[in-house]
């Protein structure tokens, strides 16, 4: 029988079809059509909006070998960023000593940058420092030396939880996180390495979010932690400074080892400890640190603290150990707990809008924790001590913002004008002595800014034919050199926040109502202390931010250094010809940063966009 199926011959027309390269990258399908004189896009590549290209000679990538080359290429950047100033031929990490930044201020340009007195220097055949690379960064031993010599020399003094006695190969055996953030500290004024601190911000940074869930070593880590806290990375238009996220995690991670409870210890560990008599005197000095710098870094940010001293004072055993603490500590502590009841009574008391009995009642609240802060100047032993009661009677009196225009009277304007007054001139006599700018701590540098705030607002308000105005215009004037001189790289917040203050002193618009009349009271009712400058700041930002240029506003005129009764409103006026040394006269012209919306990132400004819970894609109920 014959068969009478169909035989299957392969058709001359029948080709197999080419698909473009992205597809076959993917080994996807490809509706596209190679043969035409104009091949159309096909469907992947038009959605994905990416070239469709059909080319015969193709070669697949492979990704690890792509993620290889990626990560060298990445590499290679760091080193070419280390290599901003003059090196030794075949060795990039080797500089000369001339500083890189030819803008510095004269106090600044004037330290000496080569001489480096050694702690207790190893000799070649006792622990030899070793190279360290991290990311792919590596550091040789001599920068290394220097960095630890550094903050040791300059740093160590003003936090002393390190053991100065330990080479850097013992940090770096027994906790890496905390060698890096030796190295990083000391690095800010390393001028033979000047773009070394802006190479280590973020793979350090990444070590600290590391350090959370690893379970070892802990008070090596929140000493890392804590020094982080103090001198956080320089911030810039791709690094914001995460100081206060970090905060919360410190007071947590102590919390969890049971540091707020030194004479209990045992019930957070998991297994038995045999505490030596010491330990339990340690680990309260520790927990003291752990507050301190939890609690400045939540008034510096303008926010509330959540935890205080009192909580755990009840404790006999926990009142006996503060009691050996060094009493620069105790002080310290004790400054602590008067601002912190302070900051509640008020949030108790009601700051959104205030009745006239209720602002009596601030005031007498407010003059009680004042002596109680007076009553510490007999026990401060130091000029630190001093200025740390200084900042915090400034803390307070400012809260005197936000009474209404109507009883913000001459009184409490004093009482600000000669707190911010005091604050700004210690700061003055320590960086005379103690070159203060070099070693400034992120909590200092936002007391200088609050005062800068504060100043302006008070030389430009209904009484400042009152006061002593030649005075405040050159704490002025200094302070805000003060603040440009603690920048540790171009545009950093120290050198922009300078810039912010100097626009707004400049400005003939800020404080003032849509009518023209002044009016230093406050907006901004939900920040404390800190409401001055981000009321401040919001004032800055209806008139100079433009997203277009970046600067101040075309029609805005910055001339004038003093302004006078018909721009600004004083009762007195004051020539610029009669300001001693030439003050505020000599501000330069805003320098061309980035003086953009985006810089109070560091203040937990701007984090993101408008939070509007009707935009987002999630829902708030299942």
């Amino acid at each position: 029988m014959e068969d009478t199926r169909p035989q299957w011959t392969p058709a001359a027309s029948v080709r197999k079809k080419t698909a473009c390269a992205e597809c076959r990258q993917q080994k996807m399908r490809c509706e596209g059509d190679p043969s035409t004189v104009d091949p159309p896009v096909c469907l992947r590549c038009r959605r994905l909006r990416i070239p469709c290209v059909f080319s015969v000679p193709f070669k697949r990538t492979h990704k690890r070998k792509r993620l290889q080359e990626l990560e060298e290429e990445t590499t290679a950047l760091k080193r070419r960023l280390l290599s901003g100033s003059p090196a030794a031929p075949g060795n990039p990490l080797r500089r000369d000593t001339s500083p890189s930044r030819q803008e510095e201020d004269n106090d600044v340009s004037r330290i000496p940058t080569t001489t480096i007195i050694r702690r207790n220097e190893p000799s070649a055949d006792n622990d030899p420092t070793l190279s360290r690379a991290i990311d792919g960064l590596e550091l040789t031993p001599s920068s290394i030396d220097d960095c630890f010599e550094l903050y040791f020399k300059d740093y160590h003094s003003m936090l002393p939880i390190l053991d100065p006695s330990a080479t850097p190969n013992t940090f770096y055996q027994h906790a890496p996180f905390l060698f890096w953030v030796v190295v990083s500290i000391g690095s800010r004024r390393y001028t033979r390495l000047p773009t070394l601190t802006q190479a280590l911000a973020l793979p350090v940074t990444q070590l600290a979010l590391q350090s959370i869930i690893v379970r070892t070593k802990p008070i090596e880590r929140m000493k890392g932690l804590i020094l982080l806290l103090n001198w956080p990375f320089p911030s810039g238009p791709f690094y914001h400074d995460s100081s206060f996220l970090l905060a919360g995690t410190l007071l947590h991670m102590a919390m969890q080892y049971g540091l707020h409870a030194p004479t209990f210890s045992q019930e957070f560990s998991k297994t038995y400890i045999n505490l030596l008599e010491q330990e339990p005197v340690r680990r309260a000095e520790m927990w003291a640190y752990v507050v301190i710098t939890y609690q400045r870094t939540c008034s510096s940010s303008g926010q509330a603290n959540l935890v205080s001293f009192e909580i755990y004072n009840e404790q006999i055993q926990f009142k006996t150990l503060l009691e050996k603490l060094p009493v620069t500590l105790q002080i310290q502590i004790q400054i602590s707990n008067i601002v912190t009841r302070a900051h509640k009574t008020l949030l108790d008391l009601g700051l959104l809008s205030m009745t006239t009995q209720q602002e009596r009642t601030m005031d007498a609240l407010l003059k009680g924790f004042i002596t109680e802060l007076d009553s510490l100047e007999n026990l401060a032993s130091s000029s630190w001590d001093r200025l740390y009661i200084a900042s915090a009677r400034q803390d307070l009196v400012a809260m005197h913002f936000y009474k209404s225009a109507t009883t913000l009277d001459l009184q409490s304007c004093m009482l600000i004008f000669n707190a911010t007054s005091s604050v700004l001139e210690q700061v003055q006599d320590l960086d005379k002595d103690y070159g203060l700018h070099r070693i400034c701590t992120r909590f200092l540098l936002m007391v200088i800014l609050f005062s800068l705030a504060s100043m302006a607002r008070i030389l430009k308000g209904p009484f400042a034919g009152c006061l002593d105005q030649i005075r405040g215009y050159n704490l002025f004037d200094n302070g805000v050199r003060f603040s440009r001189s603690c920048s540790v790289q171009k545009a950093d917040f120290g050198e922009r926040g300078a810039a912010f203050a100097e626009q707004i002193w400049k400005s003939k618009k800020v404080f003032r109502n849509p009518d023209g009349s002044i009016n230093i009271t406050l907006r901004v009712r939900n920040r404390l202390s800190g409401g001055p400058l981000h009321d401040a700041i919001r004032c800055w930002k209806d008139e100079f931010f433009d997203p277009k240029y970046m600067h101040s506003a075309p029609s805005t005129d910055i001339e004038t250094g003093i302004p006078s009764s018909a721009t600004a409103g004083l009762d007195a006026t004051l020539a610029p010809r009669l300001v001693p040394n030439g003050a505020l006269s000599s501000f330069s012209a805003v320098p061309e940063i980035l003086l953009n919306d985006e810089i109070w990132g560091d203040l937990g400004l701007g984090l993101g966009g408008n939070w509007d819970g009707a935009e987002s894609s999630l829902s708030w109920m299942a």
